[in-house]
C-alpha cells in the first residue's frame, strides 16, 4: 500500500475518532443533543456540497471528455486527499478540504497556474487546441449542470408533492401575525425580544389584505412571495377597523431576513386561523427523551373533542385560534368554562389547565378549515412549473444582491456562510425531513449557477469573458495577462471567503 493512501486512511480514522470522541464527550457532559446537533448540520451541508461540487464538476469533466480533451484530474475536495484512484488518463480522489472541488484539465491556465504547457505547441487533446465554441460548452458546462439540478430538484417537488394554493376568497377571517415574544439567551438569566418579521414591517392580526401595491392578487400565496419583498417600493394595502392601511415595506427589508431579533423570512403573514381544535387523549409534554411526560389531556377529559369550535372563554368571546393561547396564557391550574360549537349547537365544558397553563387542544388540520386549490402535475409537466420556480427563486435573491447598493442595506445581514448554511441544513431537515434537504439543495445549486457565471477570474464566468474575447478579435488574450487575471480572482475570491467566515462567526458569536 502506498504511503499517500496509508495518510489517506490515517486521515479517515482521526476523522472517525474526533466523532467518537465528540459523542463521549456529549454524553459525559450531559449535552448530547447538542453534539448530535452539530455532527447532524456538518453531515448535512456536506451532503449537500458534495452532490452541488460533484454535479458541477460533472458539468466540466463530461463535457470536456465529449470533445476529446484530457481531464488529468477529478476532484471532490480540495488538497490533501484522503483517497484517490486512476483509470485512464484521469486520477479520481476525494480532498480533505469538502469546500469545494475541480477538474484539472490538460492546457488550461486554472487556480493551479500550471504555465509550463502556455510555451510549448498545442496538443490535440489539450483545451487550448479546441475551437472557442467547444471551450465556451466546457467552461459553462459546471453552470449548466447546476442549473439543470435545480429544476430537476423544483420539478420534481412539483410531481410528487403538487402545488397548492389558497384562494384569497378562503382567507375569511384576515391575517395573523406572531405577536412579540421574549427569547432567553442561552446560558443566561437575561432575555432578547424577538418578533416575526410581519409584527416588525406593520401588519397586525385581523387585517385584511386589500392590494400589493395597487392589485388584489388572487391567491394568499402570491401576497407572500419573498420576491414580492424584494421588489423597488413595495407596498402592501390592509383594512383594519373599517379603513384601509397602506404598510410601506423599507428597502433594507432584507438585513432581517436572518436577523437575531426578527425571527426569519418564512415567519411573515399567515391565514387567520377560525378556533376549531384538534383534540387528543393525552399530551406529551417532554423536554427531551429522558424527560418523557405524557399526562391526560384536560380538554379530552371534559368531553371537548376534534373539531369542536371554541366560541367563548369564560365570558370572552374567542374568534381565532391563537385567542385561545394568548388568553390560557398564565392561567395555572385554573377552572375555566370553554363553550363550543358542536354540530350546529352550543356546548359547555369545564376544564382545569395543567401546571403550564395548558387546555390540552391544537389547531385543526389546515385542509379541515381551508380549501386549498392543488394542482397535480405528472412527471413531464412537472417541469414547466419547476423551471418557473426555480427561476423565481434565483430571481430573487438576484434581486436581494442588487439591493446591496441600496443605502441602509447590509450585505453582512444577508449573507450566509457555512456555519449559517450548515444551521439552515439542519432546521430545514429537522422540520422537513428529506424534501427540506432537497428543496435546499435546489435552491444553493441555482445560487452556485448564478455565483459562478458571474465575470470574475478564477470562476468560470472570468474564463467565459476571455473566450468571448477570443471569439470576437480571433486572438487569444496572452499568457501574461490571463496569469495575472487568475491572481487577481483568487485573491479576490479568498478575500471575500474569509470575510463571509468572519461574518458567519461574528453573527453566531453575537
Amino acid at each position: 500500500m502506498s504511503e499517500s493512501k496509508n495518510k489517506g486512511y490515517r486521515r479517515l480514522g482521526i476523522f472517525a475518532g474526533v466523532v467518537l470522541l465528540s459523542i463521549l464527550i456529549g454524553y459525559l457532559t450531559g449535552r448530547q443533543q447538542v453534539v448530535f446537533d452539530v455532527l447532524g448540520a456538518i453531515a448535512l451541508v456536506l451532503a449537500g456540497i458534495t452532490i452541488l461540487v460533484t454535479i458541477h464538476e460533472l458539468g466540466h469533466f463530461l463535457t470536456a471528455k465529449a470533445f476529446g480533451m484530457r481531464v488529468e484530474t477529478f476532484s471532490i475536495g480540495f488538497p490533501p486527499r484522503i483517497f484517490y484512484f486512476k483509470r485512464g488518463d484521469t486520477e479520481y480522489q476525494i480532498g480533505a478540504v469538502p469546500l469545494g472541488g475541480f477538474v484539472k484539465i490538460s492546457g488550461i491556465i486554472d487556480e493551479s497556474l500550471d504555465v509550463d504547457h502556455a510555451y510549448q505547441p498545442p496538443q490535440p487533446y489539450e483545451f487550448r487546441a479546441k475551437p472557442v465554441w467547444q471551450r465556451l460548452i466546457v467552461m459553462t458546462g459546471g453552470v449548466i449542470m447546476n442549473v439543470i439540478l435545480g429544476i430537476v430538484v423544483f420539478s420534481m417537488m412539483k410531481w410528487q408533492y403538487g402545488e397548492q394554493k389558497l384562494p384569497m376568497s378562503e382567507v375569511k377571517y384576515g391575517i395573523e401575525v406572531s405577536e412579540p415574544w421574549y427569547e432567553k439567551i442561552k446560558d443566561s438569566e437575561d432575555s432578547i425580544r424577538k418578533q416575526s418579521l410581519g409584527y416588525f414591517l406593520g401588519f397586525r392580526t385581523g387585517d385584511t389584505l386589500v392590494s400589493f401595491k395597487g392589485e388584489s392578487l388572487p391567491y394568499f400565496n402570491n401576497y407572500v412571495s419573498q420576491e414580492n419583498l424584494l421588489q423597488d417600493d413595495a407596498w402592501f394595502e390592509v383594512k383594519r377597523n373599517g379603513e384601509v392601511v397602506r404598510i410601506n415595506i423599507p428597502g433594507y427589508v432584507q438585513n432581517f431576513f436572518n436577523s437575531d431579533t426578527i425571527s426569519s423570512v418564512n415567519d411573515f403573514i399567515y391565514p387567520a386561523f377560525p378556533a376549531f381544535i384538534a383534540v387528543a387523549d393525552s399530551m406529551d409534554l417532554s423536554r427531551s427523551p429522558k424527560e418523557k411526560e405524557i399526562i391526560a389531556s384536560p380538554a379530552y377529559s371534559a368531553g371537548l373533542r376534534s373539531g369542536d369550535q371554541i366560541l367563548r372563554l369564560d365570558s370572552t368571546d374567542i374568534h381565532l385560534f391563537s385567542d385561545i393561547t394568548r388568553y390560557v396564557k398564565g392561567k395555572k391550574n385554573q377552572l375555566i368554562q370553554v363553550v363550543a360549537q358542536r354540530n350546529g349547537q352550543e356546548v359547555t365544558f369545564d376544564v382545569t389547565t395543567t401546571d403550564r397553563g395548558m387546555l390540552g387542544v391544537s389547531r385543526a388540520p389546515f385542509d379541515s378549515v381551508f380549501r386549498s386549490e392543488t394542482t397535480t402535475y405528472g412527471f413531464f409537466s412537472s417541469f414547466g412549473p419547476g423551471t418557473r420556480e426555480a427561476f423565481t427563486f434565483l430571481s430573487a435573491n438576484v434581486k436581494g444582491i442588487r439591493n446591496f447598493t441600496k443605502e441602509g442595506v447590509d450585505p453582512g445581514k444577508s449573507i450566509m456562510g457555512p456555519f449559517q448554511i450548515a444551521y439552515v441544513y439542519l432546521t430545514a431537515f429537522k422540520n422537513g425531513g428529506i424534501k427540506a434537504f432537497l428543496t435546499l439543495t435546489g435552491m444553493l445549486s441555482m445560487i452556485l449557477a448564478f455565483v459562478n457565471i458571474l465575470p470574475i477570474p478564477a470562476l468560470d464566468g472570468g474564463h467565459v469573458v476571455f473566450l468571448l474575447i477570443e471569439a470576437i478579435t480571433r486572438k487569444e488574450p496572452s499568457v501574461k495577462v490571463r496569469i495575472i487575471a487568475q491572481q487577481i480572482g483568487m485573491v479576490f475570491i479568498l478575500g471575500l471567503m474569509l470575510l463571509i467566515l468572519a461574518n458567519d462567526i461574528f453573527r453566531l458569536a453575537a
